[in-house]
């Protein structure tokens, strides 16, 4: 399989393949998931990180630090990403991939795993 096919830009929702593979990996101190997966518009392998919770250092205050946040439920949305030079894409567009997004479901934290 090409690492990209060529598109148009076009901001849209498209169907995932159920064949597509994601991986959503949540960092030591749950404050950010990275989503790696294709783009199902344009299939370039798409690396996507969302932070979650409250951000920054921990302020120093009555019991020396901020807790873990408890893990995210539901689904993330991703953004392509993808870098590819995508024709039809607006000059102001912020955008760096095709225009797609779409959800993600996070998966159930593994039994065992501490919060």
């Amino acid at each position: 399989m090409p690492d990209h096919v060529p598109t148009d830009f076009r901001e849209h929702e498209p169907a995932v393949s159920p064949t597509d593979t994601f991986a959503v990996v949540r960092s030591e101190d749950g404050r950010w998931y990275t989503v790696t997966g294709p783009c199902p518009t344009c299939r370039a392998t798409v690396v996507f990180r969302v932070a979650y919770g409250v951000l920054g250092p921990p302020k120093r205050l009555l019991g020396g630090g901020r807790r873990t946040p408890e893990p995210l439920t539901g689904s993330i949305p991703v953004y392509c990403q993808c870098g590819y030079p995508h024709a039809e894409k607006p000059p102001e567009s912020p955008d760096s991939g095709c225009g797609a997004f779409w959800e993600v479901p996070v998966p159930p934290p593994a039994p065992g795993t501490t919060t």
